[in-house]
This record gives structure tokens, C-alpha cells and sequence, in this order.
């Protein structure tokens, strides 16, 4: 995510991520972890080129291609 989102923002991006993974799979809500990294947008690219093989990206942006 680039960067400047305030915390509960992102806070609540996290929880509605865990709640629909926690309805989608039925697994209790205590095991599912949510982190949020951000990455400069001029980074971003290479950032995520380096992090993340391509078949671990099963939703690229448009900028990973």
C-alpha cells in the first residue's frame, strides 16, 4: 500500500480483510493475522518484483506486469 493512509484506516482495511476471510474459510477470527506494508510509490515496483515471485501474486497491481 502507499504510504499515507492514517492507522485506523488501516486498521480497519486489516479487520474487514480478517472478517471476510474469517466468513469465506470458517476459521475462528484469533487465527488469522492481517499486516499492512507500506512502499513508496516510486518504489513500489521493484519492491514487490523483489519481495514476491509472480505466481505468489495471485492479484497484481497494475504496475506488476
Amino acid at each position: 500500500m502507499h504510504p499515507g493512509r492514517d492507522t485506523e484506516t488501516k486498521r480497519d482495511i486489516a479487520e474487514k480483510m480478517k472478517q471476510h476471510y474469517v466468513e469465506t474459510f470458517g476459521v475462528d477470527d484469533d487465527a488469522v493475522s492481517v499486516s499492512i506494508v507500506e512502499i513508496p510509490a516510486d518504489e513500489f515496483t521493484e519492491t514487490i518484483q523483489q519481495r514476491y515471485r509472480p505466481e505468489e501474486l495471485y492479484i497484481s497491481s497494475r504496475a506488476i506486469h
